[in-house]
This record gives structure tokens, sequence and C-alpha cells, in this order.
């Protein structure tokens, strides 16, 4: 592959990874505003079903993130190696950052989960 290729594999990693944030903030808004204004009066199998789904297609877009920002990682690295004059691309340690984003999305998930757990039990903690 040419330094453009690389160019443009990071352009689109990056739009991707952003687009599935957006998908994950939808997402997570809409069972947010579920858990808030029906979450109590929900029998348990409704609630089952909308939790498993929710953490289903919740998790396939954090993994869908992470694979993006590890192409944004890769290719500007290989950028970085066929096109010398865009090194200010390159930070000098982020090999932590899809793991970073990772964690960050999945605590999100699961304070989103915190939230439904609360609004039905509003008396525990």
């Amino acid at each position: 592959m040419t330094g453009s290729d690389w160019v443009e594999m990071y352009e689109m990693a990056s739009s991707t990874s952003i687009a599935s944030l957006a998908l994950l903030i939808s997402i997570m808004s809409g069972y947010l505003l579920v858990a808030y204004l029906v979450g109590e009066r929900l029998t348990l199998f409704q609630v089952c079903v909308i939790n498993t789904l929710y953490v289903m297609f919740a998790v396939t877009i954090v993994a869908g993130i992470f694979q993006s920002n590890w192409d944004i990682q890769f290719a500007r690295n290989q950028m970085v190696l066929q096109i010398p004059e865009v090194a200010i691309y390159r930070d000098s340690d982020d090999s932590n950052w899809p793991m970073i984003t990772t964690l960050i999305n999945s605590s999100l998930i699961i304070a989103s989960l915190i939230f439904m757990w609360q609004v039905r039990h509003p008396g525990k903690p």
C-alpha cells in the first residue's frame, strides 16, 4: 500500500469510530429514557429482554469502536513509515488508546445498567 492509501485508511477508520460513538450515544440515550420513563412499571421479563438487547448491541458497538481505534493507530503508524513528513500525526505513546476508549465506553454501559437498577429499586443503594 502507498502512503496515500494509509492516509485514506486513517481517515476512514476515524470516521467509522466517530459514527460508532454517535450510534452508542443514541442507543444509550434511548435506553436511559426508557429506564427513566417506564423502568419502574416494566415486568421482570421485559427488563431482562431490554437489558439483554441493550448489552448485546452496546458491546457490539464498543467492539467496533475498539477495532476502529486500533485501525487508526495502525494506519497512522504505517502512514508515518511511508510519508515521514506527516510524523506530526504520530503521538509519542498512543498504544493504549484503543483500550482506554473501550474501558470508558464499557463503564458507560455499566453506569446505564446501574441507573436502570436504581430506577427499579429506589430504596436500595
